[in-house]
């Protein structure tokens, strides 16, 4: 898989107008990528484009029981159609991603590095957890097929906890497609430091550090039942077993 992704921005809300701040987030973004395609789709539009473009997925995604489920399984679909990247809008941009996707065909991010216990809990490969708020990929890339394939299996589960949303189209089901399949399936990943695109807040943006940083989610989390940490099972919520990142790491060992 050597296709190139395209300077495409993928963007979804629930209606076609974005109330403040997120249309400033949003404008940010513009002028960080003012040669890319900007594309923002609402309810209304994700559904019909699902239709028209890719009636196969369209009982996958009326299956799914609840909204930010659909929502997770679009921005997969419209990257694999269309290729491009996904940033979700409560994400602020830095600078211009360009360097970060050049050469590559699929474009990951850690959204935490976590315990060792955790890991083993969570049954990944690897002590990243990685991210599903932001990714690039080129059109019709294996691994993105293989992620809309796995959500249709158990698109009719029902959803007890938003922790079980994470695991059936959310970031954990995505870290478990990027370690579980094998190379020849899934083509070559390229993993980012978590500094990229989720540094914590607690690193301040400038110094050594501000070249590093070229986004970050804020973590609003509206599509939550329960939105504060505190809140959430035991069996949902990373707390105290994420680890903060080495700021200066170089790269991540990327996925072959």
């Amino acid at each position: 898989m050597s296709a190139a992704i395209p300077i495409i921005l993928h963007q979804l809300w629930r209606e076609a107008e974005l109330p403040p701040p997120y249309s400033e987030w949003r404008a940010g973004w513009i002028a960080n990528h003012a040669g890319w395609a900007h594309r923002l789709y609402d309810d209304e539009a994700i559904r019909r484009i699902t239709a028209d473009r890719a009636p196969q997925w369209l009982p996958t995604f009326e299956a799914l029981p609840r909204a930010i489920q659909r929502v997770d399984f679009f921005r997969y679909l419209i990257v694999y159609l269309d290729g491009g990247m996904y940033a979700d809008l409560d994400m602020i941009s830095y600078q211009p991603c360009d360097p970060l996707l050049a050469g590559a065909s699929c474009v990951l991010g850690i959204e935490n590095h976590i315990s060792r216990k955790r890991q083993q809990e969570l049954n990944y490969e690897r002590p990243w957890q990685l991210a599903n708020f932001i990714f690039a990929a080129a059109p019709e890339h294996p691994f993105l097929a293989s992620l809309l394939e796995a959500i249709a299996r158990q698109a009719t589960t029902k959803v007890n906890s938003d922790h079980e949303v994470q695991e059936i189209t959310g970031p954990r089901l995505l870290t478990r497609i990027a370690y579980g399949l094998p190379p020849d399936v899934r083509g070559p990943i390229r993993v980012l430091p978590q500094i990229n695109w989720n540094p914590p807040s607690i690193y301040p943006r400038i110094g050594p550090l501000a070249g590093r940083i070229y986004a970050r989610h804020l973590c609003l989390g509206s599509w939550r039942t329960r939105r504060h940490w505190w809140q959430q099972p035991a069996e949902g919520r990373l707390g105290h077993h994420i680890r903060p990142p080495n700021p200066f790491a170089l790269a991540s060992a990327d996925l072959p």
